[in-house]
Protein backbone atom coordinates (compact mmCIF):
# COMPACT_ATOMS: atom_id res chain seq x y z
CA UNK A 1 0.00 0.00 0.00
CA UNK A 2 1.70 3.57 -0.76
CA UNK A 3 -0.46 6.88 0.41
CA UNK A 4 -0.19 10.05 -1.46
CA UNK A 5 -1.88 12.95 0.12
CA UNK A 6 -5.81 11.51 -0.21
CA UNK A 7 -4.74 9.06 -2.69
CA UNK A 8 -4.22 5.38 -1.85
CA UNK A 9 -2.44 2.84 -4.11
CA UNK A 10 -3.43 -0.91 -3.92
CA UNK A 11 -2.06 -3.80 -5.06
CA UNK A 12 -5.06 -6.10 -5.99
CA UNK A 13 -4.03 -8.85 -2.60
CA UNK A 14 -4.43 -5.23 -0.63
CA UNK A 15 -7.90 -4.44 -1.66
CA UNK A 16 -10.37 -5.03 0.64
CA UNK A 17 -13.13 -6.16 -1.81
CA UNK A 18 -16.06 -5.73 0.74
CA UNK A 19 -15.60 -2.14 1.51
CA UNK A 20 -14.79 -1.84 -2.39
CA UNK A 21 -18.76 -3.48 -3.46
CA UNK A 22 -20.02 -1.18 -1.05
CA UNK A 23 -18.33 1.77 -2.46
CA UNK A 24 -19.77 0.66 -6.29
CA UNK A 25 -23.38 -0.03 -4.96
CA UNK A 26 -23.39 3.27 -3.26
CA UNK A 27 -21.86 5.41 -5.83
CA UNK A 28 -23.85 7.60 -8.77
CA UNK A 29 -23.12 5.37 -11.12
CA UNK A 30 -23.42 2.08 -9.52
CA UNK A 31 -22.73 -0.46 -12.57
CA UNK A 32 -21.66 -3.78 -12.58
CA UNK A 33 -18.68 -3.37 -14.38
CA UNK A 34 -16.54 -2.22 -11.09
CA UNK A 35 -17.66 -4.57 -8.94
CA UNK A 36 -15.70 -6.90 -7.39
CA UNK A 37 -16.24 -10.37 -9.38
CA UNK A 38 -17.04 -8.56 -12.17
CA UNK A 39 -13.02 -7.33 -12.41
CA UNK A 40 -11.56 -10.23 -10.72
CA UNK A 41 -13.07 -11.87 -13.93
CA UNK A 42 -12.23 -9.82 -16.50
CA UNK A 43 -9.02 -7.90 -15.95
CA UNK A 44 -7.19 -10.71 -13.81
CA UNK A 45 -4.95 -8.84 -11.04
CA UNK A 46 -5.88 -5.04 -11.45
CA UNK A 47 -5.25 -2.98 -8.91
CA UNK A 48 -6.67 0.08 -7.47
CA UNK A 49 -6.36 4.12 -6.38
CA UNK A 50 -8.73 4.94 -3.54
CA UNK A 51 -10.02 7.47 -1.39
CA UNK A 52 -9.95 7.54 2.81
CA UNK A 53 -12.05 5.01 3.17
CA UNK A 54 -13.18 3.91 -0.08
CA UNK A 55 -15.11 6.69 -0.09
CA UNK A 56 -14.45 6.65 -4.00
CA UNK A 57 -12.61 3.82 -5.82
CA UNK A 58 -10.50 3.50 -9.35
CA UNK A 59 -9.78 0.17 -10.65
CA UNK A 60 -6.65 0.08 -12.42
CA UNK A 61 -6.83 -2.08 -15.58
CA UNK A 62 -3.21 -2.78 -16.13
CA UNK A 63 -0.53 -4.33 -18.14
CA UNK A 64 2.93 -3.96 -18.86
CA UNK A 65 4.84 -4.45 -22.15
CA UNK A 66 8.55 -4.13 -23.19
CA UNK A 67 8.71 -2.62 -19.77
CA UNK A 68 6.55 -0.12 -19.59
CA UNK A 69 3.07 0.04 -17.64
CA UNK A 70 -0.04 1.43 -19.23
CA UNK A 71 -3.75 1.37 -18.72
CA UNK A 72 -6.18 -0.51 -20.88
CA UNK A 73 -9.76 -1.06 -21.21
CA UNK A 74 -10.83 -4.97 -20.48
CA UNK A 75 -13.04 -6.57 -22.94
CA UNK A 76 -16.96 -6.99 -22.31
CA UNK A 77 -16.47 -3.96 -19.40
CA UNK A 78 -18.10 -0.83 -21.32
CA UNK A 79 -17.43 1.78 -18.24
CA UNK A 80 -15.17 2.02 -15.58
CA UNK A 81 -13.18 5.00 -14.30
CA UNK A 82 -13.76 6.40 -10.64
CA UNK A 83 -16.70 5.54 -9.01
CA UNK A 84 -17.96 8.06 -6.03
CA UNK A 85 -20.31 7.60 -2.69
CA UNK A 86 -22.95 10.38 -3.37
CA UNK A 87 -20.98 13.75 -2.11
CA UNK A 88 -17.65 12.97 -2.09
CA UNK A 89 -15.15 15.17 -3.83
CA UNK A 90 -13.26 13.21 -5.93
CA UNK A 91 -9.25 14.70 -6.41
CA UNK A 92 -9.55 14.26 -10.21
CA UNK A 93 -6.31 16.13 -11.13
CA UNK A 94 -4.68 14.40 -8.42
CA UNK A 95 -5.73 11.21 -9.81
CA UNK A 96 -4.19 12.23 -13.47
CA UNK A 97 -1.21 13.66 -12.06
CA UNK A 98 -0.87 10.01 -10.52
CA UNK A 99 -1.59 8.15 -13.43
CA UNK A 100 0.47 9.58 -16.06
CA UNK A 101 3.64 9.39 -13.60
CA UNK A 102 3.15 5.89 -13.04
CA UNK A 103 1.42 5.00 -16.44
CA UNK A 104 2.70 5.78 -19.64
CA UNK A 105 -0.39 5.71 -21.93
CA UNK A 106 -4.03 5.19 -21.05
CA UNK A 107 -6.98 4.18 -23.66
CA UNK A 108 -10.05 3.54 -20.97
CA UNK A 109 -13.80 4.21 -21.04
CA UNK A 110 -15.04 6.16 -17.90
CA UNK A 111 -18.95 6.37 -16.48
CA UNK A 112 -21.14 8.24 -17.15
CA UNK A 113 -21.23 10.43 -14.12
CA UNK A 114 -17.95 11.75 -14.91
CA UNK A 115 -17.63 14.40 -17.55
CA UNK A 116 -18.03 17.83 -16.03
CA UNK A 117 -14.63 17.20 -13.95
CA UNK A 118 -12.18 15.71 -16.53
CA UNK A 119 -13.56 17.85 -19.70
CA UNK A 120 -11.33 20.36 -18.06
CA UNK A 121 -7.92 18.82 -17.61
CA UNK A 122 -5.16 17.87 -20.41
CA UNK A 123 -6.73 14.73 -21.49
CA UNK A 124 -8.28 13.62 -25.11
CA UNK A 125 -12.04 13.04 -24.07
CA UNK A 126 -14.77 12.24 -26.49
CA UNK A 127 -17.95 10.67 -25.91
CA UNK A 128 -19.34 6.81 -26.32
CA UNK A 129 -23.24 6.13 -27.10
CA UNK A 130 -24.73 3.94 -24.49
CA UNK A 131 -28.64 3.61 -24.58
CA UNK A 132 -30.67 3.12 -22.08
CA UNK A 133 -34.62 1.89 -21.59
CA UNK A 134 -36.56 2.32 -18.32
CA UNK A 135 -39.01 -0.43 -17.85
CA UNK A 136 -41.17 0.61 -15.10
CA UNK A 137 -44.13 2.26 -16.93
CA UNK A 138 -45.26 -0.71 -18.39
CA UNK A 139 -45.01 -2.15 -22.01
CA UNK A 140 -47.90 -0.65 -22.81
CA UNK A 141 -46.30 2.54 -22.82
CA UNK A 142 -43.10 1.84 -23.57
CA UNK A 143 -44.13 0.45 -26.94
CA UNK A 144 -46.09 3.60 -27.69
CA UNK A 145 -42.42 5.15 -28.02
CA UNK A 146 -41.36 2.58 -30.17
CA UNK A 147 -40.46 3.98 -33.92
CA UNK A 148 -42.69 3.61 -36.93
CA UNK A 149 -40.23 1.20 -38.86
CA UNK A 150 -39.57 -0.87 -35.62
CA UNK A 151 -43.72 -1.76 -35.25
CA UNK A 152 -43.54 -2.04 -39.12
CA UNK A 153 -40.60 -5.24 -38.78
CA UNK A 154 -42.62 -6.07 -35.53
CA UNK A 155 -45.91 -7.34 -37.35
CA UNK A 156 -43.59 -8.86 -40.06
CA UNK A 157 -42.13 -11.11 -37.62
CA UNK A 158 -45.43 -11.53 -35.57
CA UNK A 159 -46.87 -13.05 -38.43
CA UNK A 160 -44.23 -16.06 -38.50
CA UNK A 161 -44.28 -18.70 -35.88
CA UNK A 162 -41.33 -17.58 -33.84
CA UNK A 163 -40.84 -18.63 -30.29
CA UNK A 164 -39.35 -16.60 -27.51
CA UNK A 165 -37.69 -18.45 -24.48
CA UNK A 166 -35.49 -18.64 -21.82
CA UNK A 167 -32.86 -20.81 -22.22
CA UNK A 168 -30.09 -21.97 -19.43
CA UNK A 169 -26.88 -22.83 -21.78
CA UNK A 170 -24.89 -19.22 -21.71
CA UNK A 171 -22.05 -21.39 -23.22
CA UNK A 172 -24.55 -22.04 -26.34
CA UNK A 173 -24.89 -18.22 -26.34
CA UNK A 174 -21.32 -17.34 -26.02
CA UNK A 175 -20.30 -19.73 -28.65
CA UNK A 176 -22.77 -18.57 -30.96
CA UNK A 177 -21.69 -14.82 -30.38
CA UNK A 178 -17.91 -15.67 -31.02
CA UNK A 179 -19.02 -17.60 -34.38
CA UNK A 180 -21.07 -14.65 -35.74
CA UNK A 181 -18.84 -11.47 -34.38
CA UNK A 182 -15.62 -13.05 -33.63
CA UNK A 183 -14.16 -11.61 -36.91
CA UNK A 184 -15.19 -8.20 -36.31
CA UNK A 185 -13.54 -7.63 -33.02
CA UNK A 186 -10.08 -8.70 -33.24
CA UNK A 187 -8.87 -7.09 -29.87
CA UNK A 188 -11.49 -9.76 -28.08
CA UNK A 189 -8.81 -12.85 -27.97
CA UNK A 190 -9.26 -17.07 -26.56
CA UNK A 191 -8.71 -15.96 -23.47
CA UNK A 192 -11.36 -13.00 -23.43
CA UNK A 193 -13.60 -15.68 -24.06
CA UNK A 194 -12.62 -18.04 -21.29
CA UNK A 195 -12.97 -15.07 -18.80
CA UNK A 196 -16.19 -14.04 -19.81
CA UNK A 197 -17.38 -18.15 -19.50
CA UNK A 198 -16.15 -17.48 -15.89
CA UNK A 199 -18.22 -14.22 -15.31
CA UNK A 200 -21.13 -16.21 -16.59
CA UNK A 201 -20.53 -19.06 -14.47
CA UNK A 202 -20.49 -16.84 -11.56
CA UNK A 203 -23.47 -14.64 -12.34
CA UNK A 204 -25.33 -17.89 -13.24
CA UNK A 205 -24.47 -19.39 -9.75
CA UNK A 206 -25.70 -15.90 -7.95
CA UNK A 207 -28.52 -15.71 -9.91
CA UNK A 208 -27.59 -12.47 -12.27
CA UNK A 209 -27.65 -14.00 -15.72
CA UNK A 210 -30.54 -13.91 -18.20
CA UNK A 211 -30.24 -15.77 -21.66
CA UNK A 212 -32.72 -16.05 -24.15
CA UNK A 213 -33.12 -17.23 -27.25
CA UNK A 214 -35.66 -17.05 -30.27
CA UNK A 215 -36.41 -20.11 -32.69
CA UNK A 216 -38.15 -21.17 -35.97
CA UNK A 217 -40.89 -24.31 -35.79
CA UNK A 218 -37.95 -26.62 -36.38
CA UNK A 219 -35.83 -25.60 -33.42
CA UNK A 220 -33.00 -23.46 -35.72
CA UNK A 221 -32.07 -20.71 -33.23
CA UNK A 222 -32.09 -17.10 -35.20
CA UNK A 223 -30.91 -15.13 -32.12
CA UNK A 224 -30.17 -15.00 -28.65
CA UNK A 225 -29.00 -12.45 -25.98
CA UNK A 226 -27.06 -13.07 -22.88
CA UNK A 227 -27.20 -10.13 -20.28
CA UNK A 228 -26.43 -9.97 -16.87
CA UNK A 229 -28.39 -8.45 -14.14
CA UNK A 230 -27.70 -6.36 -10.83
CA UNK A 231 -30.95 -5.81 -9.45
CA UNK A 232 -30.98 -2.77 -10.99
CA UNK A 233 -29.81 -2.83 -14.96
CA UNK A 234 -30.47 -5.64 -17.43
CA UNK A 235 -26.85 -5.47 -19.17
CA UNK A 236 -26.85 -6.32 -22.94
CA UNK A 237 -23.74 -8.42 -23.31
CA UNK A 238 -23.65 -10.51 -26.09
CA UNK A 239 -27.18 -9.85 -28.48
CA UNK A 240 -26.33 -12.37 -31.87
CA UNK A 241 -28.26 -12.74 -34.68
CA UNK A 242 -27.78 -15.26 -37.20
CA UNK A 243 -28.05 -14.55 -41.34
CA UNK A 244 -31.62 -16.38 -41.21
CA UNK A 245 -32.26 -14.21 -38.47
CA UNK A 246 -31.38 -10.75 -39.35
CA UNK A 247 -33.86 -11.72 -42.76
CA UNK A 248 -37.22 -11.74 -40.67
CA UNK A 249 -36.17 -9.34 -37.68
CA UNK A 250 -35.86 -11.95 -35.10
CA UNK A 251 -33.75 -9.41 -33.02
CA UNK A 252 -36.39 -6.94 -32.94
CA UNK A 253 -39.05 -9.72 -32.18
CA UNK A 254 -36.53 -10.85 -29.02
CA UNK A 255 -36.04 -7.23 -27.84
CA UNK A 256 -39.55 -6.69 -27.85
CA UNK A 257 -40.42 -10.00 -26.10
CA UNK A 258 -37.84 -9.23 -23.73
CA UNK A 259 -38.97 -6.05 -22.62
CA UNK A 260 -42.59 -7.05 -22.41
CA UNK A 261 -41.16 -9.80 -19.79
CA UNK A 262 -39.51 -7.39 -17.82
CA UNK A 263 -42.07 -4.25 -18.08
CA UNK A 264 -43.80 -2.94 -15.32
CA UNK A 265 -40.64 -3.35 -12.65
CA UNK A 266 -37.98 -0.69 -11.33
CA UNK A 267 -35.10 -2.20 -14.10
CA UNK A 268 -33.26 -0.23 -16.80
CA UNK A 269 -32.57 -2.11 -20.03
CA UNK A 270 -28.96 -1.03 -20.93
CA UNK A 271 -28.54 -1.82 -24.52
CA UNK A 272 -24.69 -0.73 -24.37
CA UNK A 273 -23.78 1.41 -27.27
CA UNK A 274 -23.41 1.78 -30.12
CA UNK A 275 -21.02 4.19 -31.92
CA UNK A 276 -22.10 2.57 -35.07
CA UNK A 277 -24.60 4.57 -36.40
CA UNK A 278 -26.70 1.26 -37.92
CA UNK A 279 -26.66 -0.40 -34.24
CA UNK A 280 -27.05 3.41 -32.82
CA UNK A 281 -30.77 3.63 -35.10
CA UNK A 282 -31.55 0.38 -33.89
CA UNK A 283 -31.40 1.09 -30.34
CA UNK A 284 -33.47 4.54 -30.94
CA UNK A 285 -35.73 2.95 -32.00
CA UNK A 286 -37.19 1.34 -29.10
CA UNK A 287 -37.17 4.45 -27.63
CA UNK A 288 -34.18 4.38 -25.53
CA UNK A 289 -32.18 7.51 -24.49
CA UNK A 290 -28.78 8.02 -24.79
CA UNK A 291 -26.86 8.27 -21.56
CA UNK A 292 -23.20 8.49 -23.05
CA UNK A 293 -19.72 7.33 -21.14
CA UNK A 294 -16.58 8.70 -21.78
CA UNK A 295 -13.00 7.64 -23.44
CA UNK A 296 -10.46 8.67 -21.64
CA UNK A 297 -6.74 8.85 -23.57
CA UNK A 298 -3.52 10.49 -22.62
CA UNK A 299 0.16 9.60 -24.33
CA UNK A 300 3.16 10.54 -22.39
CA UNK A 301 5.23 7.61 -24.00
CA UNK A 302 9.18 8.08 -24.82
CA UNK A 303 9.73 9.17 -28.21
CA UNK A 304 9.63 7.16 -31.21
CA UNK A 305 7.05 5.11 -29.69
CA UNK A 306 4.89 7.93 -28.75
CA UNK A 307 4.80 8.11 -32.47
CA UNK A 308 3.05 4.56 -32.90
CA UNK A 309 0.02 5.27 -30.30
CA UNK A 310 -1.49 8.40 -31.51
Amino acid sequence: MQTFSAITFLKNKEIDKVRWDDCINKSTSNLIYGRSFYLDCMANEWDALTGPDYQWVLPLTNRKKYGISYLYQSSFTQQLGVFSKLGVEVPYKAIFTYLQQHYSFCETNWNFSTLPTIASLPLQVTKGNNFILELSGGYKSICSNYRHNLHRNLKKSNKLNLFYRETGDFEKCVQLYKQHYGARMPHVNENDYINFSKLCSYASQNNMIVCREVVAENEIILSTILLLFDGRRLYNLMPTTTEAGRKIYAQHFLLDALIKEFSGKEIILDFEGSDVPGIKSFYENFGAANEPYFKVKYNCLPWPLKLLKQ
